[in-house]
């Protein structure tokens, strides 16, 4: 189980917010497939926060 606190939760909105910038840059033609892009890397942004704020106990 994950220990989590609560301001290191704050670090989450950046990182979803990056992943989706970063996904939704992706050139498509389609509006469907842009907004898919977009929530795929806003849940990968989370997601690689969350596995950040879980490493970062250990290499310290």
């Amino acid at each position: 189980m994950p220990n989590l606190i609560m301001n290191n939760l704050l670090f989450f909105i950046p990182m979803a917010l990056a992943g989706l910038l970063l996904c939704g840059e992706v050139p498509v033609a389609s509006r469907v497939v842009r907004t898919s892009l977009r929530a795929v890397g806003a849940v990968f942004g989370a997601l690689l926060a969350l596995l950040v704020l879980e490493a970062l106990p250990v290499l310290i």
